[in-house]
């Protein structure tokens, strides 16, 4: 008897007390290394109002040996507008200070980035951040889909492409 009054109770908290893993959690800048390099957004999904903003990060995941990057981003320009575009940390190194150059091209729901080292046999390898991009709402709507399409490209320090295997989507919903 006595073993069972100390069972029920533990057992009991075992399968209540535990949570399921939710897998929405999931980073994702954690992808497989099958499908990396890789291009994606940070978060995947963002809910703000009409006029309000949605602030999304792009990052190259566990690329090796890049000099340049191009990420073409396709939105819906009926229901969203870029409002900002500040470059991110990847190619900033304290050892090749003012090496990198930061330019994009915003045409009625197409967003070109482009940043890249200047110079020659300049690389890097990793994962970074390499834009944050803040888009304002212009409607409510239930979901609106930003993609990072095929012309989007990593190149090494040649200007040879290096494929890449992964290119994120993401998510906004404004109400």
């Amino acid at each position: 008897m006595r073993l069972i009054k100390l069972f029920i109770p533990t057992i009991t908290f075992l399968i209540f007390g535990c949570d399921l893993y939710d897998n929405a959690e999931l980073n994702p800048r954690d992808l497989d290394s099958n499908f990396t390099p890789g291009l994606v957004f940070d978060p995947v999904v963002r809910a703000t109002t009409v006029g309000a903003a949605a602030e999304f990060d792009v990052f190259v995941v566990a690329a090796e040996n890049i000099s340049g990057i191009h990420a073409q981003i396709t939105y819906d320009a009926n229901r969203l507008s870029v409002t900002n575009v500040t470059t991110g940390d990847f190619f900033s190194d304290s050892a090749q200070v003012n090496s990198s150059f930061f330019l994009y091209d915003d045409d009625n729901g197409i967003l070109d980035i482009n940043y890249f080292y200047l110079g020659n046999g300049i690389n890097k390898s990793g994962t970074g951040k390499i834009a944050t991009i803040l888009f304002n709402t212009k409607q409510s709507f239930d979901a609106t889909t930003l993609e990072i399409t095929d012309e989007s490209e990593l190149v090494d320090q040649d200007d040879v492409d290096i494929q890449i295997l992964s290119r994120g989507t993401a998510t906004v919903t404004s109400n």
